[in-house]
């Protein structure tokens, strides 16, 4: 009685062990010649000749056997089952980013781009299945093509085609991603997904006009890497396909025929009249498109001008007691606009204006011109019309404006190819260097400037510097933990329960 008992066990061992290796063979190391399977098939057969050989002169299988027979029927199925779904899962790609930060979620701004492409676009990387970067990489533009239709993906393995290696000038520290689109070309300095929409939208945009950025009275330089300057900002509106140039107002009797848009980000001292008559002449009568960043405190010359186009901008700071530090107001609240619409569920992002004075509507605009309050702050912040010096500041009811705040407008007037459009910011300091990057800033900055340029196609939420914790396995660890997970674990539970159940059998 005791060999049959043990018998029937190394039977059960021997059909879990076939399972093992028909799953190890199927999923693992897809060879049924690997030692692993091999292995597995013998101690299988070896198994079931034992339980054969001690359980011979039985008649009729039993009820051990029977069981024995369903259990490993069902793991059978139940095999079958996973591999269906795995097979399906394969074929309709179906994923959900279940991260915190969405880190696998192509942002607004990609889609876009993607959903918006005319004519067809090709990518080459230049990148080896061995090198650290193909795997995400290949994921990546799996996803852009998941978009469209237009896009053509193609990967060279440059140990394998030296000739295109060099005829392309690849290098091993340059960028390997060419995007091209008719004649134009544009590459990819990294193969993150800021670095690869941008490219897709330098091949796809149409005729190049300038944004220019006022320039002679103390304005935030273009050029200037430091916390003050707007590098940053520049750099972003030049990788989203604008050019970009600076203008000396004096100079100039009219605006430049190639001017798309105007940005006065902080001026310190006052612009002429000659120079305010200009930027109005060209925003009533020319369809001008402008943009003002303007601190508290400043006198910047367009005050008739803001006043002409229905725009009210404070004398005062604002002060927003919900923030660390009481002077940076920050915009909780936005109105239903081209430039904020993009604030859905991934972009609840508050814009934070460090040192801001309030921006608003007037109470009964100009005919012909529609004036929208884009961001306000929270109920408790107000405009402090007082001296800050003193240290200790309160609302003054009658005297200070009262919350929410109003920090931004936008203005149009006209309509078509002659439409005026403008947007009045409280602040600049947002748009510079050392802020740019926080929360909603950088998206404010670029969308306030594409919807001022006639360019909604470009406004959107851009990819973020995303960050993510990574575990590097080396394949052997990987397929270590596989064999484990999927295969010993697994298959050895089952193997476990049913000598269990034998042995309550037998007793």
């Amino acid at each position: 009685m005791k060999a049959k008992h043990w018998g029937r066990v190394a039977g059960l061992f021997g059909v879990v062990a076939l399972l093992s290796a028909a799953f190890n063979w199927l999923f693992i190391s897809g060879s049924i010649a690997s030692a692993q399977v091999m292995g597995r098939l013998v101690l299988g057969v070896a198994g079931i000749a034992a339980y054969f050989v001690t359980n011979r002169g039985e008649r009729h299988l039993g009820r051990g056997a029977f069981y024995g027979t369903v259990s490993a029927v069902s793991a059978a199925v139940l095999i079958g089952a996973l591999a269906a779904a795995n097979y399906f899962a394969v074929k309709k790609g179906k994923s959900w980013d279940l991260t915190k930060d969405k880190i696998f979620t192509l942002s607004d701004q990609t889609q876009g781009v993607l959903k918006g492409l005319k004519e067809p676009v090709k990518i080459q990387a230049f990148f080896a299945g061995s090198d650290a970067e193909y795997g995400e990489l290949e994921q990546r533009l799996r996803q852009y093509r998941a978009e469209t239709d237009k896009l053509q993906v193609e990967f060279i393995d440059p140990f394998k085609h030296p000739a295109q290696v060099k005829e392309l000038n690849i290098s091993q520290t340059g960028p390997r991603v060419i995007v091209r689109s008719g004649k134009k070309e544009a590459r990819a300095k990294e193969t993150s997904e800021e670095s690869l929409t941008n490219a897709l939208i330098e091949v796809t945009r149409g005729s190049a006009r300038k944004i220019y950025f006022a320039k002679g009275h103390g304005e935030h330089a273009v050029g200037d890497s430091t916390e003050r300057g707007l590098k940053s900002f520049v750099d972003s509106l030049k990788s989203e396909g604008y050019q970009t140039d600076e203008i000396l107002l004096a100079e100039n009797k009219q605006m430049p025929a190639d001017a798309q848009a105007l940005v006065v980000a902080g001026p310190v001292a006052s612009l002429t009249e000659g120079e305010a008559r200009l930027i109005k002449e060209w925003v009533d009568n020319k369809g001008g498109k402008l943009v003002v960043l303007v601190d508290p405190g400043t006198v910047t010359g367009l005050e008739s001008a803001f006043t002409s186009w229905g725009v009210v901008v404070g004398k005062d700071e604002v002060i927003d007691p919900e923030a660390q530090n009481p002077e940076v107001a920050i915009a909780q609240q936005y109105t239903e606009h081209p430039i904020t619409n993009p604030r859905s569920s991934p972009f609840q992002l508050a814009t934070i204006f460090p040192v801001a004075r309030s921006v608003s509507k007037a109470p009964a605009p100009p005919s012909g011109w529609t004036v929208i309050e884009l961001a306000k702050t929270g109920a408790r912040a107000w405009g402090e019309t007082g001296s800050l010096t003193s240290g200790q500041v309160k609302f003054d009811p009658g005297q200070d404006l009262k919350g929410p705040v109003p920090l931004a407008v936008a203005l149009t007037h006209g309509s078509g190819e002659n439409e005026s459009r403008v947007v009045v910011v409280g602040n600049s300091l947002f748009a510079a260097n050392g802020y740019y990057r926080l929360s909603g800033n950088k998206d404010f900055a670029l969308n306030a400037v594409s919807w001022t340029a006639k360019e909604e196609s470009r406004i959107s939420i851009r990819p973020k510097q995303r960050q993510a914790n990574h575990l590097f396995l080396s394949a052997e660890q990987k397929h270590t933990m596989t064999l484990f997970a999927f295969d010993l674990l697994p298959f050895g539970l089952l193997f476990a329960g049913l000598v269990v159940w034998q042995t309550r059998k037998s007793r």
